[in-house]
């Protein structure tokens, strides 16, 4: 599953989980977002960035199945798991070195609600320090 969200303004404008995995969702995403982009007004940029998520443990063994392909870590009494997520940028503008998003989606592996705020929020704070 996958957490697929919009953001414009530096805001999240939509978001929504779908059954692909993120590699998958993210190769469609891409090629649908790639009909809207204005190529005379923006660049169009697939990043690649991973945050790392952290839960309590233990964890249940439904959590554990959603997160063993990421690697999950014992740090302390949490265990850890660093998750890729992709940013499609279709529609930016350039001001001197710096880059302001004004409209991207982002696609990354939906594991709960809490994790897709938490990842959200880290892309939001990504976005704000790019225009600084």
């Amino acid at each position: 599953m996958s957490l697929v969200a919009r953001i414009s303004g530096g805001k999240v404008a939509e978001k929504a989980v779908e059954e692909a995995k993120v590699f998958e969702a993210v190769k469609r995403k891409g090629a649908e977002l790639l009909q809207r982009w204005n190529p005379t007004l923006s660049d169009f940029i697939i990043l690649r960035d991973f945050v790392t998520l952290s839960f309590p443990a233990p964890i249940t063994k439904e959590l554990l199945e959603k997160i063993r392909e990421f690697s999950p870590k014992r740090v302390g009494d949490k265990i850890e798991v660093t998750v890729p997520v992709f940013e499609v940028v279709y529609n930016s503008t350039w001001t001197g070195d710096n880059m302001k998003i004004d409209d991207a989606v982002v696609v990354a592996p939906h594991i709960d609600d809490k994790s897709d705020e938490q990842i959200l929020n880290a892309v939001l704070q990504e976005f704000a320090e790019a225009e600084e």
